[in-house]
């Protein structure tokens, strides 16, 4: 047996270096496909497959408290510290679970130095006993590190390293979070991950929020943590989804706060930080791994072609008596041979693209630092290799061997070709790669269209020539009545930098999707007791609107009197405000009384007039909150001096010309005011309308590149499958033009059959893709994708009527050429 083997790889190795064409063209093709597999495989494996390199990863679960408005869908949000510690001690089916608070600070050293922003987790004191993992230095949180006034961290090996340079007895020391001291209390193992999608360093514990006279960690009804927990062995999600379920029923009916929070959803931890991305990052796959088939199919119409010139050498080998599996396992050593050349060469393909698409990834994709070529993913190449190699010979072989030997060698005699045979094969696959390739082409065509049209959509503002960042005040350094003094003499020196042209500050940005939601009570409206009135929330100082370009509708905006604690409480609303809570009056004037007491700043203060009665002032027209096409929601804006608790201001600055120019200048006037400070985020509001459709234009441009490449290979199909048969009809053409036939005629003979051929494809590839994007069309994560695409649309129909055009042309041009060629006398002598 291992002598056949032998003698089949080492003649298979004889009959590829004959052809070389054949097989460098073979090979390279195989690696493209490959190769696209490979890179996007890696990004799955990483982001969805791969498991959280914790022990036992499979009991980690993700915990939601479900809230179920009346006449609405249930929704999932996080859950608040006493329906966390209730669920903590009655539950039957966790092992333990555990609360997350995430957050980002400005975290130092004890002096103040090596300061930078970083996320944070403040967490509960089991939370690394649910993950399984211990410090490898000092110890894990204790329950007594709950208590109030109790500040102390465990920090990561990397940030252990960085900033506190390796010492070895670092635990103990004090870091400073946003200025308040946090002693070391651990250090994490190196290359510990949590199951959180992001990178974080440092986890204080959760005293912070349960200090002061009214701890926001103590309110019922405020939905402040991520609970994550461990299944005990032998339970499963269901169970533990009607555990929790069953105490919460219980406590939304002991508690009014939470009367609609009546159930819990529990599900696997790792689904839950890669849900987001999931679909986008599947529908990739399903195109990619339509490319691969057109690959596939390409290659075996190579095989084909290359197999049906051997008709000959295999009918006397059957007629010798060579089994029908033996010749297929003769084309099965060759195919695997190149695609064993074509692995090799798309593993290197595959890491070139991924190192190359790694900084076009958006950064909302989860687990980033996890992507990467490992044993999987080699596994994942090995074994697509080895389908590429079976499917693509497994066809030829079959039609190959339903070749009669005294047929074959009847017709190798009179130096015919079994064209006729092989001629529906090569039709068949071209049909199915011009299927194929359709699909991607419109699936790209709408993808395309619909990222036009977001990016195309009104904002609401002027994004050109604004730069915006924000400030690392800290409540120790910078109490809250202090900010707005601050804040007005940073503006002003600001302004007086040149190439400003206007300087202000608000909270939030447009599309930062960071609004704060509160209770609303306005005159004239009864507020329903079982669904209070709500209102997004923000802050802004004067000239806010204006430099953000966004019109003022009625009334006025806010001005320099305005933004002063002292001074009567005002407001302004947007359009969606006006349309939902004053359709048929005029909102100017009216009285609204807005809750914002539970919305406190980082040191959780409270303002006393967080209710306070407020006047509407003014309308400015809507801007996007979080998305681009969804609509606007109710709006309300306090000036900042009014509501210092709430949020502190983003710094936005008009400039001239090109705002990344001014940065420097910006970070020079902060820090001669405070030499500490610096730019947190520095970036202009273009890039950040680019970040806010970075995840569509990520997958439209995959997309429209596998379209491409289907294109591509679509083409060479053509061409090879047309060469191919002006070559095995080269007598009958040379008859047809012996006996009259014009050059015309013959061009239109093989542009007829690519025209054929590729009209099958079009309806084929359209059926598939309408059926494709009616199943995508109807699914949540899809809308802004198709925003605004219609089937009718010219813009989509055209390009793909050019495209297909170009590759009818591109695969003719040659064949139909050479064919006009063929001399009618030389043809005939040849025969």
């Amino acid at each position: 047996m291992l002598n056949a083997l032998g003698s089949d790889l080492f003649f298979a190795l004889r009959q590829l270096r004959r052809s070389p064409g054949f097989a460098i063209t073979a090979m390279a093709t195989l690696a493209l496909g490959i190769g696209v597999t490979t890179a996007l495989y890696s990004l799955i494996d990483g982001v969805l497959l791969r498991p959280f390199p914790l022990p036992h990863p499979e009991q980690l679960m993700a915990i939601h408290t479900l809230v179920q408005e009346p006449g609405g869908q249930p929704s999932e949000v996080n859950t608040s510290w006493p329906d966390f510690l209730d669920w903590q001690a009655q539950n039957h089916t966790f092992t333990a679970i555990a609360a997350v608070l995430s957050d980002s600070r400005l975290i130092s050293r004890h002096d103040g130095s090596e300061g930078a922003v970083l996320p944070i987790h403040r967490v509960s004191p089991s939370y690394f006993r649910v993950l399984g993992v211990e410090p490898f230095l000092g110890r894990n949180f204790e329950p007594a590190d709950e208590a109030a006034g109790h500040h102390v961290a465990v920090i990561s090996y990397g940030f252990w390293q960085r900033v506190l340079g390796g010492d070895p007895h670092a635990v103990g020391q004090v870091i400073l979070i946003s200025s308040e001291p946090y002693t070391v209390i651990g250090i994490m193992p190196r290359g510990f991950v949590e199951p959180s999608g992001e990178t974080v360093e440092v986890w204080p514990n959760i005293a912070l929020y349960l200090e002061g006279s009214d701890p926001v960690a103590k309110m019922r009804g405020r939905s402040l943590a991520e609970v994550v927990g461990r299944l005990k062995p032998g339970e499963n999600e269901q169970q533990a989804t009607a555990d929790l379920s069953a105490i919460q029923a219980g406590l939304a009916q002991s508690y009014r706060e939470i009367r609609s929070w009546k159930a819990v959803s529990v599900g696997s931890k790792l689904e839950d930080v890669t849900a987001s991305m999931r679909p986008t990052l599947l529908l990739l796959m399903a195109a990619v791994l339509s490319v691969l088939l057109i690959v596939c199919s390409n290659v075996a119409g190579l095989i084909l072609t290359r197999a049906m010139s051997r008709t000959g050498e295999v009918a006397l080998r059957t007629a010798l008596g060579v089994s029908a599996w033996r010749v297929w396992r003769q084309l099965l050593t060759e195919s695997l041979l190149l695609a064993a050349g074509g692995g090799l060469l798309g593993v290197v393909l595959g890491w070139a693209l991924l190192r190359l698409a790694l900084p076009w990834i958006p950064e909302e994709m989860p687990r980033l630092d996890e992507v990467g070529l490992n044993f999987r993913v080699l596994l994942f190449t090995a074994g697509i290799s080895l389908l590429c190699a079976v499917f693509s010979s497994l066809w030829p072989a079959w039609k190959l061997m339903q070749v009669s030997p005294m047929d074959a060698l009847r017709e190798q005699g009179h130096k015919a070709t079994s064209g006729r045979r092989s001629r529906r094969m090569q039709n068949t696959l071209v049909v199915v790669q011009a299927t194929l390739g359709i699909t991607l082409l419109i699936g790209s065509g709408f993808l395309i269209r619909g990222f036009v049209n977001v990016r195309n959509t009104r904002t609401g503002f002027e994004p050109d020539h604004l730069l915006n960042f924000m400030l690392p005040l800290t409540e120790t350094r910078y109490p809250d009545q202090t900010r707005p003094a601050f804040y007005h003499a940073l503006i002003t020196r600001l302004a007086a930098i040149p190439g400003v042209e206007s300087v202000s500050g608000g909270y939030p940005l447009p599309l930062q999707g960071a609004y704060h939601e509160a209770d609303v009570e306005i005159d004239g409206r009864p507020n329903p007791p079982d669904h209070a009135l709500s209102t997004l929330v923000g802050v802004a100082e004067p000239g806010f609107f204006e430099t953000l370009g966004v019109p003022l509708v009625r009334g006025r905006l806010f001005t320099v009197s305005d933004d002063n604690r002292d001074a009567p409480r005002v407001v302004l609303v947007n359009q969606a405000f006006v349309k939902k809570f004053f359709p048929d009056v005029d909102p100017l004037g009216r009285h609204i009384r807005p809750d914002v007491r539970e919305l406190r700043n980082q040191a959780g203060s409270i303002d006393p007039m967080g209710d306070a009665d407020r006047e509407i002032v003014g309308v400015v027209a809507d801007m996007e909150e979080d998305s681009r096409i969804n609509p606007p929601e109710p709006f309300v804006a306090f000036p900042y001096a009014q509501a210092t608790a709430l949020m502190r201001p983003t710094l936005i600055v008009r400039t001239a010309g090109d705002p990344m120019q001014q940065v420097k200048a910006a970070s020079a006037a902060v820090q001669s005011m405070d030499p500490a400070l610096f730019l947190i985020s520095p970036r202009s509001m273009e890039e950040q309308l680019g970040r806010a459709s970075g995840t569509q234009r990520f997958e439209t441009w995959l997309i429209a590149g596998f379209s491409t490449i289907a294109m591509f290979l679509t083409g060479l199909s053509l061409y090879s499958m047309l060469a191919s048969m002006v070559a095995t009809r080269r007598r009958e053409i040379g008859l047809r033009m012996a006996i009259g036939a014009a050059r015309a005629d013959v061009v239109w003979m093989v542009v007829a059959r690519a025209v054929t051929l590729l009209f099958a494809g079009v309806i084929g590839g359209s059926l598939l893709a309408a059926a494709i994007l009616r199943v995508v069309g109807s699914q949540w994560w899809s809308h802004e994708m198709l925003f605004g695409v219609s089937w009718t649309d010219p813009r989509l129909i055209a390009p793909m009527v050019a495209v297909l055009g170009a590759v009818a042309v591109a695969g003719c041009l040659l064949p139909a050429w050479q064919a006009t060629r063929i001399e009618p006398a030389h043809a005939l002598r040849d025969e």
